[in-house]
C-alpha cells in the first residue's frame, strides 16, 4: 500500500503563483560556446578537487547525495531562505517560525554550511549564502519549487526502489503506487501544481535558447503541442510579434495557462485548446507543431503515438521541433544521464534520446529528421512530414 504522504501535509509553501511574470522578453540567452564552456570548468574543477584526496574519500563524499538533497528539500519546504532574508536568525527563532525542532534545525542547517549552502556565525546565527539565495522565492527559475517536488514522499519513495528497477527496468514510481505519476498527480493537485511550476521554471532557462536557436521567423502559426502554462509559447509570441499560437494540454493546465498568458500580455494572440496529446484533435492549419519535453516522458510505443497523432495533423509542408535534452548513449558528460534516469524513475518508459534514436521514433510515425540544431540545455531537432 502506498504511504507517500502528499506534499500538502507538510509544505508550509505558499502557492507559487505569488510569483509574477514580466511582460516584456526574458533576457536574452549567453551565446552557447559561453554556456558550455562554463559547464566545462565546473566540471575541470570538481575533477580536481577530487584528484587531491585518495579516490575511496572522493566515492565517499558521494554517498550523502541522499542526505543533502533531503535538508536542500526542507529547506525549500520551510522557507528558511525566504526567512533569513538579508539578516541573521537562530536556529530556534527559525524553528518558531516554521513550527519545527530547533535542535534538529540547527543541526540540518550546520550540516547545509559545510555545503556552501547558509552560513553559521560563532553565535550561532544563520544566514544566506550565493548559493542559498537561489532557494528564494519569486525566482523565475523557481529552484524552491523544484526542490519541494523533487524531494515529495512520493518521488523519493520511488527513488527509494531503483533496485528493482534495476532488475526489472520498469518504472519504480508505477510499481510503488500502482499508477503513473501522471494518475498521482489527478488526485495531488497540490504536488501536480508544484511539479508545473518546477517544469515551468526549467522553461524559463530554456526559453530564451529555444528563440536564438531556431528560426521562428519562418513560422506564423505555431502548435505547442503539451505546452503546460504556456511560457515557451509565451515568451516565443512576445520575440516574435508576427507569431501567433496554438496551445494544447490538459484541461486544468490550460484554465491556468490563460493567466499566465494574460500577465505577458499575448493571451489575445493564443487559441487555447483542451486534450490528451494522445488522441486531440490538433489544429490542421498550423505551419508548425512544437513537442518540447514530452517524448522524454514516455515510452517508444507512446512516443510514436503522440507522434502519429500530431502527424494526421500536419500538412505535408508544414514542420515538427522537437525539443528535448540530446543525450546520447556513451557520453557520460552534461546532465542529461542523470536526467534520464529520474525519467525512467518516475515516467512509464521515460528517457533521453541520443539524435539516431529520436530518428528512429520520428522514421516509425510518417516523419524524417531534416535538421538538428544543438544547444548547450536543449536542442531543437526539426522533422519533416514523409
Amino acid at each position: 500500500m502506498n504511504r507517500a504522504r502528499s506534499l500538502e501535509s507538510y509544505s508550509p509553501l505558499p502557492p507559487p503563483s505569488e510569483l509574477s511574470l514580466p511582460s516584456v522578453p526574458l533576457p536574452s540567452a549567453l551565446p552557447a560556446f559561453v554556456i558550455k564552456l562554463a559547464m566545462a570548468l565546473r566540471t575541470f574543477f570538481q575533477r580536481c578537487a577530487d584528484a587531491v584526496v585518495p579516490a575511496e574519500i572522493a566515492v565517499f563524499d558521494r554517498a550523502w547525495g541522499t542526505a543533502i538533497t533531503t535538508m536542500v528539500g526542507a529547506a525549500a519546504r520551510h522557507r528558511i531562505a525566504d526567512l533569513l532574508g538579508d539578516g541573521a536568525l537562530t536556529a530556534g527563532e527559525l524553528a518558531q517560525q516554521t513550527g519545527t525542532h530547533a535542535d534538529v534545525m540547527q543541526r540540518m542547517l550546520r550540516a547545509l554550511a559545510t555545503q556552501g549552502i547558509f552560513a553559521v556565525d560563532p553565535e550561532g546565527r544563520f544566514t544566506n549564502t550565493r548559493l542559498s539565495r537561489g532557494l528564494r522565492g519569486g525566482r523565475l527559475m523557481r529552484v524552491r519549487e523544484f526542490l519541494t517536488y523533487f524531494t515529495s514522499g512520493s518521488n523519493l519513495a520511488a527513488w527509494r526502489d531503483f533496485d528493482r528497477s534495476l532488475s526489472d527496468g520498469e518504472s519504480a514510481f508505477d510499481r510503488v503506487h500502482q499508477q503513473s505519476v501522471w494518475s498521482w498527480f489527478d488526485s495531488h493537485p497540490d504536488e501536480r501544481e508544484m511539479f508545473a511550476h518546477a517544469m515551468m521554471g526549467i522553461t524559463v532557462g530554456d526559453a530564451p535558447f529555444v528563440a536564438s536557436l531556431y528560426p521562428f521567423t519562418e513560422v506564423s502559426r505555431l502548435c505547442d503541442v503539451g505546452g503546460g502554462r504556456g511560457m515557451l509559447m509565451s515568451e516565443l509570441l512576445l520575440r516574435f510579434p508576427h507569431l501567433r499560437g496554438v496551445l494544447v494540454d490538459g484541461e486544468g493546465v490550460i484554465a491556468s495557462a490563460r493567466q499566465l498568458l494574460a500577465m505577458r500580455g499575448v493571451i489575445e494572440r493564443v487559441e487555447l485548446k483542451a486534450g490528451s496529446f494522445f488522441d486531440a484533435e490538433l489544429p490542421r492549419d498550423c505551419d508548425a507543431y512544437s513537442l518540447k519535453n514530452v517524448l522524454h516522458d514516455w515510452g517508444d510505443q507512446a512516443c510514436t503515438r503522440i507522434l502519429k497523432n500530431v502527424r494526421r495533423a500536419m500538412s505535408s509542408d508544414a514542420r515538427l521541433l522537437v525539443i528535448e535534452v540530446i543525450t546520447e548513449p556513451n557520453v557520460g558528460t552534461g546532465f542529461g544521464p542523470l536526467l534520464d534516469v529520474q525519467m525512467l524513475v518516475a515516467c512509464s518508459g521515460g528517457r533521453e534520446r541520443g539524435v539516431e534514436e529520436t530518428r528512429r521514433l520520428l522514421g516509425g510515425a510518417g516523419f524524417r529528421l531534416a535538421r538538428v540544431v544543438p544547444g548547450p540545455t536543449v536542442s531543437v531537432l526539426e522533422a519533416r512530414p514523409v
